[in-house]
This record gives C-alpha cells, structure tokens and sequence, in this order.
C-alpha cells in the first residue's frame, strides 16, 4: 500500500534519522561499532511536491563492498535498520558500501544530506524542506557510468546468491540468518530478487549486448 505523506512529515523523518545517527557515533569507540559513513535522501524527496509517495533514504555504511550486496540484510544494515527505527518510518531505504557511489538503478538521483564527519547538512535539508530543491548538489550518474557499476555490481550479487543458495539448507546458517523479522526464505529471495534487478537494468541500458 502506497503511503502519502506531508513533505514536512518526511523531511521531520530525515531529520531524526540524522539525530539518531550522530548520537550513535559515540559507539565507534566501543566494541559494539557504528558502520554508518553517510545519509542520502531520494525519490520524490528531490521534487517539488507538498505531499510524497516515494520518500527514500540510501544509508552508506563503511563495510565491504562483497558484504552489502544489494538487497541483502546483512549483520551491519540489519543492526543500523534497527537501531534507526527504519522499519517504523514512511520511507523507503536501501544501503550501499563506501567502496560504491550511493547511486544504483534505484535510486538514480540523490542528495546527500548527512556524514558522520560534518553532521547534518542545514542548508540541504531546508531545500528539501521547503520544496526549493532547484539548486541541491544532486549527483547522478551518466548512462555509461551507471552500466559499468553495474556489472560490477551483478557480479557481487550472483556470488552472494550462490552463497546463500549453497548454504540455504545448513543449519548453522539458518540460525544465523534468523532475527529482525526475517528469516532464511528473506534473504534468498533478496538474493535472486537483487541479480534480476540488476539483469534487468543492465537490459534497459545496454539492449542487444
């Protein structure tokens, strides 16, 4: 079901994830860690619409990128989800590893609107919370650009799929990969769920190769 929302409602969102996520750097000094490098706000964020259907924010967590392949809930993003309160919130997300842009065929235009090392950026969320967003330092990637990345991409996805369908019946991993609401048939079918997403935009970039 579809979920509209006030721009100042998503915005307000924004703006305590970014709360939370500075609060929770305190833990880098501690064994438990906080992978978290960036926020990204997307989607219709980036429009001028009072009221939104598809607010999204991209997490970039400082983890390999071979450990956050699309899609997947892993041990760093399921911790940051919960910690955040992600699933309680009107917008979608999605994490991405330093190592890649905070772009991908989702999510194609974004504005990066908090860092662990700066905090929030003020004058980005007031752009986003007024409409005015003309003028926000939106990055998106060319045509080509975002092929390559993702073939490189669909590569880490199919091992993390092999992975997952090669372990699927093993006990030890299905107790590992039991928690945060999901369970085992989850992360396969984010597993194959993620390679067709990927197949299929390179398709639409790259039709006939």
């Amino acid at each position: 079901m579809m979920i509209v929302m006030e721009r100042s409602s998503a915005v307000e969102h924004l703006v305590e994830i970014a709360e939370d996520s500075s609060a929770m750097l305190r833990f880098r000094e501690r064994e438990i860690g906080w992978p978290l490098e960036e926020l990204w706000a997307t989607g219709e964020l980036l429009s001028d619409a009072s009221d939104l259907e598809g607010g999204a924010v991209v997490l970039v967590l400082d983890e390999p990128a071979e450990e956050v392949p699309w899609l997947a809930l892993t041990p760093a993003s399921a911790f940051v989800g919960d910690r955040l309160r992600l699933a309680k919130r009107p917008l979608a997300w999605s994490c991405r590893p330093t190592a890649w842009p905070a772009w991908n065929h989702e999510n194609r235009r974004l504005v990066r609107y908090w860092s662990a090392a700066d905090g929030l950026d003020d004058p980005v969320v007031e752009a986003l919370r007024t409409g005015d967003v003309a003028g926000l330092p939106v990055v998106e990637p060319e045509p080509g650009e975002l092929a390559a990345q993702l073939r490189k991409e669909l590569d880490v996805s199919r091992r993390h799929l092999d992975a997952t369908l090669d372990s699927y019946w093993d006990g030890d991993w299905r107790r590992e990969h039991k928690g945060f609401a999901v369970g085992p048939e989850d992360h396969l079918w984010r597993a194959a769920q993620a390679v067709r997403e990927i197949s299929d935009a390179l398709d639409r970039l790259e039709p006939g190769a």
